[in-house]
C-alpha cells in the first residue's frame, strides 16, 4: 500500500509538472481575480450542502448498527470527522478518531464507531461506482478521449456496472442472512436504509463536484462527464493515502482537461476549491472540537 501511495503521488507530481511547467503566473492571478462573488457564494452553499449530507452517513450508520444518538451529537461527529478526514486522509483513522472521541462518551463502543465509519466509507465507494457507471454509459465518447478505452467497451462497462448495482440493491430485499466473506460476516442493510443512503451519497458527490464545476465556469465540459473525472480523482486521492489526496487529485484533473480548459483557469479553480471545500471546514471543525474539549474540561 505504501508503494502504491508513492507511485500515485510520484506520477501525479510528474503530471502536474508536465502540465504546469509553462503556466503563466500573471494569467493565474488574473483568473483568480476574475472569479465572481456569485461563483464563490455558490461554491460555499454547495460545500455547506455537501457537509450537511455527511451527517446522513453517520445517521444511516447508526440505524445500521441499531443505535440512536441525539442529532446534534451526530452532526458534530460527522462534520468534524469528515472535515478532518477530507484534509488529512486515512478516514478510518482520522475520521474514526474524531468520532470515537465524540460517540464513546455518548454511549457507543469502539466497535460501534468502527462500524459507523466503515459503513460511510462503503457507501461513498458505492456512490462513486454508480456515478462512474452512469457517466461512461451516457458519455462514452467523451471519456474515451482521455482514457484511451474504446467507447463501445466503456458503454458495456457502464451497463455491467449499473446491473451490478441493481443486483446489490435487489439483494437487500431478498437476503436477510449475513453475507460470508471467509471468516467475515457482513449484514446487509434494510432496503429502505440502503436506498436512503445511496440517495444521500449520490447527492453528496454531486454537490461536491458541482462546487468545483461552478468555479471552472466551463460549459463546454458536460457536468456528468466532469463528475466522473472528479470522482475518479477523488477515489485515487483517497487510495493514495496522501493527505487530502493532495497532488493526486489535482494531477488527474489537470491531465484530463488540459486540452479542454486553460491550465490557468483550472489551477485557479482548484486553489479556490481547496480553500472552500477543505481548509474552511477544517478550520471550523478545529474550532468546534477545541470549544467542545474546553467545555468538557470546564464542566469536569
Amino acid at each position: 500500500m505504501t508503494l502504491l501511495s508513492l507511485v500515485l503521488f510520484t506520477v501525479a507530481v510528474g503530471g502536474i509538472y508536465h502540465v504546469c511547467k509553462d503556466l503563466d503566473v500573471a494569467r493565474l492571478v488574473a483568473q483568480l481575480s476574475a472569479l465572481s462573488a456569485g461563483q464563490i457564494l455558490t461554491a460555499l452553499l454547495l460545500t455547506a450542502g455537501s457537509y450537511t449530507i455527511f451527517t446522513g452517513y453517520d445517521w444511516s450508520g447508526l440505524r445500521y448498527i441499531g443505535a440512536r444518538i441525539p442529532y446534534r451529537t451526530v452532526a458534530l461527529a460527522a462534520f468534524c470527522g469528515c472535515a478532518i478526514a477530507n484534509t488529512v486522509g486515512a478516514n478510518l483513522v482520522s475520521g474514526g478518531s474524531v468520532r470515537y472521541r465524540i460517540y464513546v462518551p455518548a454511549g457507543l463502543s469502539s466497535l460501534d464507531v468502527a462500524r459507523i465509519t466503515l459503513f460511510g466509507m462503503a457507501a461513498y465507494g458505492l456512490g462513486n461506482f454508480v456515478i462512474a457507471a452512469a457517466a461512461v454509459l451516457a458519455y462514452p465518447e467523451l471519456i474515451a478521449g482521455f482514457t484511451g478505452f474504446p467507447a463501445t467497451t466503456l458503454h458495456a462497462i457502464g451497463i455491467v456496472g449499473l446491473v451490478a448495482f441493481g443486483a446489490v440493491i435487489t439483494a437487500t430485499f431478498l437476503r436477510r442472512a449475513p453475507l460470508r466473506l471467509g471468516r467475515l460476516q457482513v449484514r446487509l442493510p434494510s432496503p429502505g436504509l440502503a436506498i436512503t443512503q445511496i440517495v444521500l451519497t449520490l447527492t453528496d458527490i454531486v454537490l461536491a463536484g458541482a462546487c468545483l464545476y461552478v468555479l471552472l465556469d466551463s460549459p463546454e465540459v458536460p457536468f456528468l462527464g466532469f463528475l466522473v473525472v472528479y470522482t475518479l480523482a477523488s477515489v485515487a486521492g483517497m487510495v493514495s493515502h496522501v493527505p487530502g489526496g493532495m497532488g493526486v487529485f489535482e494531477g488527474i484533473l489537470l491531465l484530463t482537461f488540459r486540452s479542454l480548459i486553460p491550465t490557468e483557469s483550472l489551477a485557479a479553480a482548484l486553489l479556490v476549491y481547496r480553500a472552500i471545500y477543505n481548509l474552511l471546514p477544517l478550520a471550523i471543525a478545529t474550532v468546534l472540537l477545541m470549544g467542545r474539549e474546553t467545555w468538557e474540561r470546564t464542566r469536569a
